[in-house]
């Protein structure tokens, strides 16, 4: 039983906390550094030699990695248990009407009125003890490391759940374009997309005009994301995440047009009434040239000289490929295909976290608990009567120091 009570002191002590605090925070920055959730070629390519490893140990989506749950597990749980273990004690002091004078202290000599120097201290009432007086204030003090603790322990299980729990959605898309976000029945419309540009022509800011709407409601939210200043919206929260290039794309039947799409580069449509001719708009170059190696590239990021590099394929099978250049064209049959209106469009990260709420819990309970340790903080006095004075001693359990000075202040001044 000894051995049971031992473990479980070090499972819940401060020494172990830290350790799994240092875990917990190098797994975090891992989670941050790492790219999560890609494909294995992405590892492979960004991290030659060591993919295996990444992939092997949960690297590749720490957050839902056994250890990372067993972390937090022992994190809470070290947490909890501390809070635990200190109730008790803390309700004890909270009945307590006197406690014993603190051993090894001086107390400081006063030939006042006990009674005044009371008041003035700010202690409205006292209790008699053996040979004088004791007062306490601000007894919700106690509870201050406690609450800390609880604070910080329902900060790291809203974190944790979140990221345990959290479901993400992409959009992208250029301004007019309404999408489906996932599986929720919520539709995305994309109203405007702006680039701020610096005097030197660098890119200052991505802003997303953006409206959420339900179809099964009729309920709608507006509002805009840009990059480090997402938008809120109905449980949701949307990032301004990147950004690329876009085209419409128009397909002919002789003479007839029979199909408009936009296109942003990476994406393909098949032609109306051929599903086996795809058409992709591999890239954009907004003021096309080659390098030295006649490989296609971009002058500058304005568009000048506007080109599109297309893959066409028929059946599975790459059927051409080449850059358009202005108003040139795909001619492929009886069937002529043309790009246009090159522009910008964004891609938007959408988060729907259960657990936030729990989170701004733990930070208001950790709030309140600070206001409480630092400004609410449990002050005592001891008046001992000897003969002809009092010997008094005083103890602060935050800002002792200032206590006793402010109380030797007030022993001089009513001393006089």
């Amino acid at each position: 039983m000894d051995k049971v009570k031992k473990a479980l002191r070090f499972l819940f002590s401060m020494q172990f906390a830290l350790v799994i605090l240092g875990l917990f925070v190098l797994v975090c920055i891992g989670g941050s550094v790492i790219p999560q959730g890609e494909i294995q070629a992405v590892y492979e390519s960004a991290y030659p030699g060591w993919s295996g490893l990444i992939l092997a140990t949960g690297l590749d989506d720490v957050f839902h990695s056994w250890w990372f749950i067993l972390l937090t597990l022992l994190l809470c749980g070290n947490l909890l248990g501390c809070n635990l273990l200190h109730i008790r004690p803390i309700l004890n002091k909270m009945k307590q009407k006197t406690r014993p004078l603190p051993a090894g202290e001086d107390g400081l000599v006063f030939s006042g009125d006990p009674e005044t120097l009371l008041k003035e201290m700010g202690f409205g009432k006292w209790e008699q003890i053996d040979r004088g007086r004791y007062a306490i204030r601000n007894k919700i003090g106690f509870w201050g490391a406690w609450l800390t603790h609880l604070g910080i322990f329902i900060i790291i299980l809203g974190f944790a759940l979140g990221q345990m729990f959290t479901v993400n959605y992409t959009v992208y898309g250029v301004p007019g374009e309404e999408k489906p976000i996932g599986d929720t029945g919520l539709q995305l419309s994309i109203d405007d997309f702006s680039i701020e540009l610096r005097p030197d022509d660098t890119v200052e800011q991505y802003t997303a005009s953006l409206t959420l709407k339900n179809p099964a409601t009729g309920a709608s939210w507006s509002g805009q994301a840009s990059v480090n200043h997402p938008w809120d919206a109905n449980g949701l929260r949307f990032y301004q995440n990147s950004t690329g290039w876009a085209a419409d794309m128009a397909v002919y039947k002789g003479e007839e047009l029979i199909q408009t799409d936009t296109l942003c580069a990476g994406e393909y449509r098949a032609v109306e009434g051929r599903p086996e001719l795809l058409v992709m708009l591999r890239a954009f170059y907004p003021d096309y040239t080659q390098d030295e190696t006649g490989m296609p590239t971009s002058a500058s990021g304005s568009i000048v000289d506007p080109g599109y590099l297309y893959m066409l394929y028929y059946n599975g099978e790459l059927l051409g490929m080449n850059v358009l250049r202005a108003d040139e064209k795909i001619t492929v049959s009886d069937y002529t295909i043309l790009f246009s209106n090159p522009r910008s469009y964004t891609l938007i990260q959408i988060k729907r976290d259960p657990f936030t709420w729990l989170a701004g819990v733990g930070g208001a309970v950790l709030l309140g608990a600070l206001f409480i340790a630092f400004y609410l903080r449990t002050e005592e006095i001891w008046l001992m009567e000897e003969e002809g004075h009092w010997r008094v001693y005083g103890r602060s359990r935050k800002g002792s120091l200032l206590f006793r000075e402010k109380l030797a202040e007030k022993i001089k001044e009513g001393t006089k």
